[in-house]
């Protein structure tokens, strides 16, 4: 199975472009800026809360955006402020937040491909909890950048061909 690494930095500036809109507009946090992209990395350090989808058609491609704790605490607080979050329900508001800023940024990228002849589809986000590092099997692809906010880092992990993993990022083969 061949894959096209070509598309990877105009994923990536994507990625970053939206980001900074989304975390700005919808949570208040400000993105100061992002590490270079680094093609090829051996493993995806995840963070504490990681939100996965995939990107179909011809991109073929799971993002995972992986926050540290205190970002995340701090956007939750943001995008809460005001409503009644009952204590027992935090967690899973904390990770549908997660998710539909996810989903958001995503949906934001496919406009980004429109040059792309044919549709690229969007699944929902996967949202996995703890630390961890996946290992990058030698016919994938991986790529990753982090991107450094006024309260802490996102990183983004690129992995491709997107059906050689689960949305878990389990590798299937």
């Amino acid at each position: 199975m061949s894959f096209d690494k070509s598309i990877i930095p105009a994923v990536m500036d994507s990625v970053l472009e939206r980001t900074r809109f989304v975390l700005e507009q919808e949570a208040g946090v400000a993105v100061e800026g992002a590490e270079a992209v680094r093609c090829d990395v051996r493993r995806l350090q995840l963070h504490d809360l990681t939100a996965i989808a995939g990107l179909g058609g011809p991109v073929s491609l799971l993002i995972a955006f992986s926050f540290e704790k205190d970002l995340v605490e701090v956007m939750f607080a943001r995008i809460a402020d005001g409503l009644d979050v009952p204590e027992d329900e935090t967690q899973l508001h904390v990770r549908d937040a997660v998710a539909e800023i996810v989903n958001t940024i995503l949906g934001l990228c496919t406009s980004d491909f429109q040059h792309i002849e044919k549709s690229i589809t969007l699944s929902p986000p996967v949202v996995i909890e703890d630390a961890r590092s996946v290992h990058r099997p030698k016919d994938a692809v991986f790529a990753s950048m982090r991107i450094r906010t006024d309260t802490g880092y996102v990183s983004v992990g690129l992995v491709g061909p997107r059906d050689l993993f689960d949305a878990w990022l389990n590798y299937r083969r």
